[in-house]
């Protein structure tokens, strides 16, 4: 049903030898993928072809997971998907208004700015709060690679840790709280 739209394997998670900046692309294009991936496993879930889902997972087409498991499967990973391109929407705020900012604000900045009246200081401080920011989101994009590549071995038996399956629900559920909380302050 869904062979032709996404072809994402958990293999695609990078290698140690590669280039870093290939190496964070490559875990991007990781995350990214999830929300389609995800949404056309729950549609294989729900038609019965979970085969199907097995070979789009890299998995062997003859041992396919139960339904219910590549249901939930499916939708972790649409909502890991979705929190990853929040992650990536921050990153780029993060890279614009960051060290950038007094290029992109042109004022007025008055005394509850960050940084003070000047624009020099609300500068300085936008950057050296995106910094950060901008260091570790792509270090956070790769666990979310990592959690779900253990995801998808749990669901097909292979042996994780244990811990595996209790993360991806804290992640799930602590990353759409954070999302509403922060769609509720816009």
């Amino acid at each position: 049903m869904t062979q032709t739209l996404v072809n994402h394997r958990t293999r695609s998670v990078p290698r140690r030898g590669a280039g870093t900046a290939r190496r964070v692309l490559s875990w991007i294009k990781c995350d990214v993928l999830l929300v389609p991936t995800g949404i056309l496993t729950m549609a294989d879930a729900i038609t019965g072809e979970t085969a199907e889902t097995s070979r789009r997972w890299g998995r062997p087409a003859d041992k396919p997971a139960r339904g219910s498991a590549v249901f939930g499967m499916g939708l972790a990973s649409a909502v890991m998907g979705l929190m990853s391109w929040f992650l990536l929407m921050l990153l780029l705020i993060s890279v614009v208004r960051g060290p950038f900012y007094g290029l992109v604000e042109h004022g007025p900045y008055g005394p509850g700015t960050w940084g003070g009246p000047t624009r020099a200081g609300a500068w300085a401080v936008h950057a050296a709060v995106s910094i950060p920011i901008i260091v570790l989101i792509p270090f956070v994009l790769r666990g979310v690679a990592a959690l779900h590549a253990a995801l998808v071995r749990t669901v097909y038996g292979a042996s994780t840790a244990k811990w595996v399956l209790p993360a991806t629900i804290v992640f799930c559920a602590g990353g759409m709280l954070f999302f509403w909380s922060w769609i509720q302050q816009l």
